[in-house]
């Protein structure tokens, strides 16, 4: 009984310690990133296009990307003319885990740990300046990021559990659909209605990623995940309900004609537990697919180039290759990833 008094004591100083140790790791991750992050973003300012440099490239046909030039620039929004998209980058000083915009609105997709205690995941607003006009705590790792033809509408998918696509099932994500204008969510796709075959369709393991949007005003497609499956399903957001298309189709990105859908379709690997994935393009009007000339791994969410061309990343080099299954991949933009094709402020 003598010694219970000290050993309760020095088991609660041993606690103690070990909560301080833990919250000073803590906050010196917290620190130390936010110090890289400043460092980064200081360096990518000097480096920093003027207005008017990037004024001239938006009012023509151009790219938005991520720009992975250098550890420097590593992540900074950068833009290129569409007519040379391997020549001079007009670099942003706006940094995104992942991006994408139209129509003048764009939707960045960040990580930061600014707030031990917060989420540090961000889903960011911002206008053709390229200055936030809102933000939204997202609930977990970034993956993909679309805004709408009319730029009204943007959606993001993230991994809540895990960090890959591999094994289906075996993560949990979450897509919201956003207003654009105001910075309200509005909803997770695992709250809209799913049917299939004309039925009510239902199912506890259901994830959504991938989506994107169509011309018509709420329109989108998107992939749904469950039991083992990868649906194509296309969506409204006015009646908050998706309709099952097929199987086998994840991270589906619609034509610019909205005839066909570009996306990766699970292979075969090089061994007996690898997962692989091979760019196609399939027919709306048929649901019949064909796969493309780029023959290796591409776990990325496709961008149309235009309606002959498709854009995707592999190993951080940004590639095209021809929709109709011909040709070969040939390099469009090295060191850089998460492609957004716009049109000129001048265009029609």
């Amino acid at each position: 009984m003598k010694d219970t008094v000290p050993v309760a004591r020095w088991r609660a100083l041993g606690f103690v310690a070990l909560s301080v140790a833990c919250l000073s790791l803590a906050v010196g991750y917290v620190l130390n990133s936010n110090s890289r992050h400043r460092a980064l973003t200081q360096a990518a300012t000097a480096l920093t296009a003027a207005p008017e440099s990037l004024a001239a490239v938006q009012a023509q046909p151009h790219v938005v990307f991520r720009n992975l030039s250098t550890a420097a620039e590593a992540g900074f929004v950068t833009l290129t003319p569409l007519s040379a998209p391997g020549g001079l980058r007009q670099i942003t000083d706006y940094a995104c885990s992942r991006v994408h915009m139209a129509a003048g609105h764009g939707l960045c997709l960040v990580e930061e740990h600014e707030d031990p205690f917060a989420s540090p995941f961000r889903a960011r607003i911002f206008g053709a300046d390229f200055r936030t006009e809102h933000e939204l705590s997202l609930s977990g790792l970034p993956s993909r990021a679309r805004v709408s033809p009319d730029g009204r509408l943007g959606a993001s998918t993230v991994f809540v559990n895990g960090d890959s696509y591999a094994v289906t099932g075996a993560f949990s994500t979450r897509t919201s659909i956003y207003d654009m204008a105001t910075g309200t969510s509005l909803g997770d796709l695992e709250t809209f209605t799913a049917f299939k075959d004309g039925k009510r369709f239902e199912s506890v393991d259901f994830n959504y990623w991938g989506v994107t949007f169509a011309r018509q005003s709420g329109r989108f497609y998107a992939t749904l995940g469950t039991g083992g499956h990868t649906y194509l399903v296309e969506g409204d957001v006015a009646t908050r309900t998706v309709n099952v298309l097929r199987d086998g189709v994840e991270c589906p990105s619609l034509s610019p004609d909205g005839t066909r859908i570009a996306f990766k379709q699970k292979v075969p690997g090089d061994g007996p537990l690898e997962v692989k994935w091979r760019l196609s393009v399939l027919s709306l009007d048929t649901l019949v697919d064909h796969p493309l000339a780029e023959t290796r791994n591409v776990d990325d969410q496709a961008e149309w180039l235009d309606d002959g061309n498709v854009l995707y990343s592999v190993e951080s080099d940004i590639y095209a290759v021809a929709s109709d299954g011909t040709g070969a991949p040939r390099l469009f933009a090295g060191r850089a990833d998460s492609p957004a094709v716009l049109a000129g402020a001048t265009s029609p």
